[in-house]
Order: C-alpha cells, then sequence, then structure tokens
C-alpha cells in the first residue's frame, strides 16, 4: 500500500525528474543514475515526438490513475514500485508517457529511474 506520505516524497522526486527532462539535462539524468536506459534511448524516444516539452502543471502531479498512476510491484522487487506519467508539450497533455521504477531504499530514501518512454 502507497502511504500518503509515500506519495507525496514519490511526487517530489518526479517532478525533480521532469524538471530535468524538460531542461534538456538527459545527460546528467543518465549520468547521475536516474535512468535505466541510456542517453542515445532517451533522446530517440524525445526525438519522435513533435513539439517543445514543457512542465505539467501541479494538477497533473495530483491526478491518480489518469495522468500519474503507481503501483506496487508485487511478483519482483526491486524496484519496489512502477509507474507512469504523461508528459506534456506545448503546454498540453500528450501521448507521450514517461515509465519509471521506484525503488526504496533502507532509509525510506526514494530513487526514481526512467524505465522507458512510449506512445500510449
Amino acid at each position: 500500500m502507497i502511504t500518503d506520505s509515500l506519495k507525496k516524497e514519490m511526487v517530489k522526486k518526479l517532478k525533480i525528474l521532469i524538471n530535468q527532462l524538460v531542461e534538456g539535462n538527459i545527460e546528467n539524468i543518465v549520468s547521475s543514475g536516474f535512468s535505466e536506459i541510456t542517453e542515445a534511448e532517451i533522446r530517440e524516444e524525445l526525438g519522435y515526438y513533435p513539439g517543445k516539452m514543457t512542465l505539467p502543471p501541479n494538477e497533473a502531479y495530483q491526478n491518480w490513475d489518469d495522468e500519474i498512476d503507481i503501483y506496487e510491484v508485487e511478483y519482483k522487487s526491486p524496484p519496489n514500485y512502477e509507474g507512469t506519467f504523461s508528459l506534456y508539450y506545448d503546454k498540453e497533455r500528450s501521448d507521450l508517457t514517461l515509465k519509471f521504477n521506484i525503488y526504496v531504499e533502507n532509509d525510506n530514501e526514494i530513487l526514481i529511474k526512467i524505465r522507458d518512454l512510449d506512445v500510449m
């Protein structure tokens, strides 16, 4: 079960990751260990999508099961959770989806890593 405090921490980390994507800091995302796919794979997927990636509105981070979906991984661990989030282009919700893994460390530190980018 995902507690409210865990949700808040996950969203906080997700916002940081998405801000980095919007800023184009893909090399930094990968070199800092926040991606399970390569820089080239991220750039390739983003290159297929037209327009300019923009920051989502804050409401998007609260719209569980529609724009943001996080669920516990029961078949194997880690990661402890997986999730998806709709990315925004030109200030509009797009069908390009960020897929990510969430790892909860022993001291309840949360680490989010990009698993894939996909049109859904």
